[in-house]
């Protein structure tokens, strides 16, 4: 039996086939790869001009101290220490205003944050985190804010203190939450004996891209975030309380006590273990992210890892033409279709680029459609069987693009697909006689 009549000679033929077609379609998704990291290369340079991630630690109150101590040879020296204390009450009212900025095709969102931070500050009390006598060192203490990409950093920033507005400076003193931000000197001499908390307030405008966190610093930290972008992620350990979501913009607010954090409300920077502190930092930071809902770089790579499969099903239409309607098909005429379906999603993706995911999915999906309906028109012998094919084909594109929009759902839609497929096959093939079969030949008993 040879390769024209035999049902196993034809299958195994089409399976070398399929595992040919791997090669193109791993030349596509080495497209797409490259496309995306091209896309993320886009959004690193944006970040390094504009700004990048940010996340906003503080202020808190560093207050140098001196002491003396023993060493182990019996000698007494002084040593100069800080300490830090977190504030009371801390209060963050923001606005993101975003843009959408990058090269050619490749866009990432930006945003430019207006924040107001408020608060206070308790007495700072050195007994409550050293031991021994100390001297504390108020002229040359220091209010610090920590800020993760200080090049995103818009405008000069003030101190609104007891006395009037102290600017500040670049750096930061190093106090375990943060690496990098600004500090401004304060002399506490005044302040010192006083019982009454330290109120403060500074402005700070701020450039990043896409995500801005807090860090939740105060003994009661309450933050409140607003934007007209419709598209929000809120990313960190606490989820806002409450939030409102919809196509002008959104509006969160969160409410955070202390209790949670990791890190205490004061310590000394003697014996602290900075990594512990980052770690805890970075768990406690929570913000927003501005999401960028349709990637058509992942959405065409999702698009690839079904590509197999849709091979496979329209392979199997063409093969129930030959069991069933005695269409006898060469293997070079099913490499042509095979490549007709890899065609597809690199117009998928270059389509995309220009005229967006939606409109290039369909007009990728149509022009595949009608490539293949036409060319089954011809070798398949009459214009009714290029219809069917026609059909069988635009609904394999429908049932991709309901995947690729039922994320959460894709593995149950796509189980129910292959069943009700695999259901159809069965069922018209219920009566093939496949030891008897030849391909070429009229088999009645499987129409009637």
């Amino acid at each position: 039996m040879g390769l024209r009549t035999s049902v196993i000679a034809r299958l195994v033929v089409m399976g070398i086939i399929l595992m040919g077609l791997l090669i193109p379609l791993s030349m596509v998704q080495s497209v797409v790869s490259e496309r995306t990291a091209r896309r993320d290369s886009v959004a690193s340079d944006v970040s390094s001009t504009w700004g990048g991630s940010q996340t906003v630690a503080g202020p808190v109150l560093v207050v140098p101290y001196q002491c003396t101590v023993t060493d182990h040879d019996g000698k007494i020296r002084m040593v100069t220490g800080r300490a830090t204390f977190l504030p009371e009450s801390l209060n963050v009212q923001g606005s993101l205003a975003w843009q959408i900025r990058g090269r050619t095709f490749f866009k990432t969102v930006v945003y430019s944050a207006h924040l107001v931070v408020t608060g206070r500050f308790s007495p700072p009390d050195l007994s409550a985190v050293t031991r021994g006598d100390v001297q504390p060192l108020w002229k040359e203490s220091v209010v610090s804010l920590g800020v993760s990409d200080p090049r995103g950093i818009a405008k000069r920033v003030a101190l609104d203190w007891p006395g009037g507005d102290h600017p500040f400076e670049p750096g930061i003193v190093d106090n375990g939450l943060m690496a990098s931000g600004l500090h401004a000197p304060v002399d506490l001499t005044a302040l010192s004996g006083s019982k009454t908390a330290i109120p403060f307030s500074l402005t700070l405008d701020l450039n990043g891209s896409p995500a801005l966190r807090v860090l939740p610093v105060g003994n009661d930290t309450t933050v409140r975030l607003s934007s007209s972008w419709p598209h929000p992620g809120f990313i960190g350990a606490p989820l806002p309380q409450s939030r409102s979501v919809d196509t002008t913009g959104f509006t969160a607010q969160w409410d955070v006590p202390y209790f949670g954090r990791g890190f205490s409300r004061a310590w000394t920077d003697a014996g602290l273990d900075r990594e512990k502190v980052k770690t805890q930092a970075e768990t406690a930071a929570f913000g927003v992210s501005l999401v960028q809902p349709v990637d058509i770089y992942q959405q065409a790579e999702r698009a690839v890892k079904y590509a197999v499969m849709f091979i496979v099903l329209t392979f199997v239409v063409f093969f129930l033409f030959e069991v069933v309607r005695a269409r006898l098909l060469h293997p070079v005429q099913y490499v042509f279709v095979g490549f007709a379906l890899c065609v597809f999603y690199l117009l998928l993706v270059s389509l995309s680029e220009h005229i967006g995911f939606d409109v290039a999915y369909a007009a990728a999906a149509v022009a595949t459609t009608a490539l293949i309906a036409s060319y089954s028109m011809f070798v398949l012998g009459g214009l009714l069987e290029g219809g069917l094919v026609g059909t069988a084909v635009a609904a394999v594109y429908g049932f991709l693009y309901l995947l690729l929009r039922l994320e959460d759902y894709a593995l149950l839609a796509g189980s129910v697909g292959l069943f009700a497929t695999l259901s159809v096959v069965m069922l018209l093939t219920r009566k093939v006689n496949w030891y008897d079969l030849r391909l070429g030949t009229a088999d009645q008993s499987a129409t009637k």
